[in-house]
């Protein structure tokens, strides 16, 4: 099985902050209206993240509303085996580890973390300067069994990653092929349904014409194969199912 576990909609300027809005709000002038929704793939041995979400990088701390979610499918953090990160932007693996009375914890104490290792290699640099990130980044190096992922590695049989760039220079895409479940989630390069019925190159990528040209391959991929999208910042839909769409126009 696969469920979105909805976090919550925000407007996000340019100052990158986090403002709750409500899922039918309005995003203030010139930001945008995103939603977070990290996935859940429960097998019959695992119990897997794709993403996960904002953490303490918000308003307010977005652990409760996780182990909320993960509460309902019968689950807390410490079942979860594996989360798998798409990039390393916060809104994404933000909910990897967390504050408790000012000192750092890992989220998922019994699962392995997976990432490009390119990324995580620049990630680090780049944090340097900044404290709150820089703390978290050596929080994770101390507390979190990282595991790097190169062109084509697996983590798990039926899961398979490849670099696609983009969206950040390294973001991965992340085919999920298992039993009653086929998907494809490739983080904000394919981050909502109607990433697929427009064609654009977004201030906010890294690359936004490698972006546009890997959302038309990647949606030709995806209906010629049979596989259905995950769409993590998607404000509704954010399980797309094979056959309900098409590819880029």
């Amino acid at each position: 099985m696969i469920h979105a576990l909805y976090e919550g909609t925000y407007s996000v300027g340019w100052d990158k902050a986090f403002h709750p809005i409500g899922r039918d709000g309005k995003a203030a002038q010139g930001a945008l209206k995103i939603s977070l929704n990290p996935f859940l793939i429960q097998t019959r041995t695992d119990a897997i993240l794709i993403d996960c979400g904002l953490g303490d990088y918000g308003v307010t701390s977005h652990i409760p509303i996780l182990e909320g979610h993960l509460q309902a499918h019968g689950l807390s953090p410490a079942d979860i085996t594996m989360v798998i990160c798409s990039h390393l932007h916060w809104d994404h693996i933000g909910g990897l580890a967390h504050r408790i009375d000012g000192e750092w914890k890992a989220t998922f104490v019994n699962a392995s973390v997976w990432m490009c290792g390119a990324e995580w290699d620049k990630v680090r640099r780049l944090t340097g300067e900044e404290d709150v990130k820089r703390d978290f980044i050596e929080a994770l190096e101390s507390l979190v069994g990282l595991h790097f992922l190169g062109e084509g590695d697996s983590p798990l049989d039926g899961i398979t990653m490849e670099v696609i760039g983009g969206h950040t220079e390294f973001s991965l895409g992340i085919w999920v092929d298992l039993p009653g479940m086929k998907y494809l989630m490739a983080g904000d390069v394919m981050g909502t349904r109607g990433s697929l019925s427009r064609r654009y190159a977004a201030k906010y990528d890294f690359d936004g014409r490698r972006a546009q040209e890997q959302r038309d391959r990647l949606s030709r991929i995806c209906v010629r194969d049979g596989f259905g999208l995950l769409c993590y910042h998607d404000n509704h839909v954010p399980i797309l199912e094979p056959g309900t769409f098409e590819p880029t126009p």
